[in-house]
């Protein structure tokens, strides 16, 4: 039995979320930008479901899985609302590059130039942890493209030692050891470590087929994506303010990024910020609260805060 669930439980799961995605009126489509340089795989509005009135909204998860997996709690109620937009982003999912440029800017340049290639004027934007980085750069780079970010669960203004703390705690030197695992042992403690369950007896047959499907791809490049980051790297110039209005969803009991951190967020942006906490949630608010945290996002998407 225990074989039979190891190969077919994610093969299984990926085929429901496409159709769970499809259902909600969206199609996958294949967009090249830098001349065929770079594919980026990305969820876009079916012609049969394009509503003009529903205002634009681009979800972009976080280091690890692609956007199928990382919004699927989200695209069905969001799509009543929103046109949605879900990239895979570089190295993740279906979208690769040729280009040497490893940065958060770079992320947030190609999915910037992905719109271009959709004709998409202005839109809302929403990332999640590394995805929220990428959001958070988009806004101040193209501030004339992206009208509302919602920044969940994202250590925008992160340091060298911010993640010293948990490393301690969880007896590793590096971040890579959660968040790019090379062993079975890795993933499950990275799992551990994102939610306020106890995932620490979770089968290892259960997490091979995920590793295969999600973790161990890319591997190399994803390192590099790491190194490249700009943010909290040594010497990195001050993270630039924003002028959008942002909503920041942050769980309470977050391993990863601390709720200081989403204070710190809040003060930088300014007037235009609010901040919004889960209690009993850790670092995926958007998969352990989801109720409450689309309620959150649409109610702040769809009429602001102030």
């Amino acid at each position: 039995m225990g074989g039979c669930l190891s190969c077919n439980w994610v093969e299984w799961k990926e085929r429901y979320l496409i159709r769970s995605f499809t259902k909600a009126g969206l199609e996958p489509k294949q967009v090249l930008i830098d001349n065929g340089q770079t594919t980026i795989h990305c969820w876009v509005p079916s012609k049969a479901a394009a509503d003009p009135s529903k205002p634009p909204l681009l979800l972009i998860h976080g280091f690890q899985f692609d956007g199928i997996v990382g919004w699927e709690n989200q695209v069905p109620e969001f799509s009543k609302h929103f046109s949605l937009y879900v990239p895979d982003l570089i190295f993740f999912g279906d979208s690769y590059s040729k280009s040497s440029e490893r940065s958060e800017i770079f992320q947030a340049e190609c999915l910037k130039k992905m719109l271009d290639e959709l004709k998409i004027d202005r839109i809302h934007v929403m990332g999640t942890s590394y995805g929220g980085m990428v959001a958070y750069r988009m806004a101040h780079l193209f501030p004339e493209r992206i009208d509302l970010l919602v920044c969940c669960s994202s250590g925008v203004l992160m340091t060298p030692t911010t993640n010293d703390r948990l490393l301690k705690e969880i007896n590793c030197e590096k971040i890579n050891t959660i968040l790019i695992p090379t062993t079975l042992e890795e993933v499950r403690m990275g799992m551990s470590v994102a939610t306020v369950l106890d995932l620490s007896r979770f089968p290892l047959f259960l997490i091979k087929p995920l590793f295969e499907r999600y973790y161990s791809r890319n591997m190399r490049e994803r390192t590099e994506l790491l190194e490249g980051m700009i943010i909290s790297s040594e010497g990195a110039p001050p993270v630039p303010k924003i002028s959008q209005k942002t909503l920041i969803l942050w769980g309470k009991k977050d391993r990863i990024f601390g709720t200081y951190l989403a204070e710190e967020l809040k003060e930088h942006i300014g007037d235009n910020a609010k901040l919004v906490y889960f209690e009993n949630a850790g670092h995926i608010p958007q998969i352990e609260k989801k109720k409450e945290f689309n309620a959150e996002a649409i109610k702040f998407l769809l009429y602001g805060h102030g």
